[in-house]
């Protein structure tokens, strides 16, 4: 089965999408490795480092989208506070853990909230 034609084909547009989300995971991300130890803490590395990754996704879409309709990007503003906000309510018990990681995407957004409140 995968040696047919449409399974090859299948598969080139999966080396485009997919994989290339891997690799972005891990370089640019720092999932190539980890510092912590224990499954927990790796866990919740990844699935934090995932979700950071899907949320940038999501903005850049709202950037795009509300740069050709009303309001002009303004609904990505409004999308960034409000994120900001929460991830400050939620991470702030926690930050000591975060701060570990350096200047990853979840330290880069509070530290930034920190500076417009």
């Amino acid at each position: 089965m995968r040696h047919t034609y449409e399974c090859k084909e299948l598969y080139k547009d999966r080396s485009k999408t997919i994989e290339r989300v891997f690799a972005d995971l891990k370089e640019k991300h720092g999932l190539r490795w980890t510092t912590l130890r224990g499954i927990e803490k790796v866990s919740m590395q990844a699935m934090l480092v995932c979700a950071c990754f899907n949320l940038k996704k999501m903005a850049n879409w709202m950037w795009k989208k509300g740069q050709n309709g009303p309001g002009k990007g303004k609904n990505f503003f409004v999308f960034i506070k409000y994120l900001s906000k929460m991830l400050v309510k939620i991470l702030k018990p926690h930050f000591s853990f975060f701060e570990k990681w350096g200047l990853s995407t979840v330290c880069i957004i509070i530290y930034l909230l920190k500076k417009i409140e």
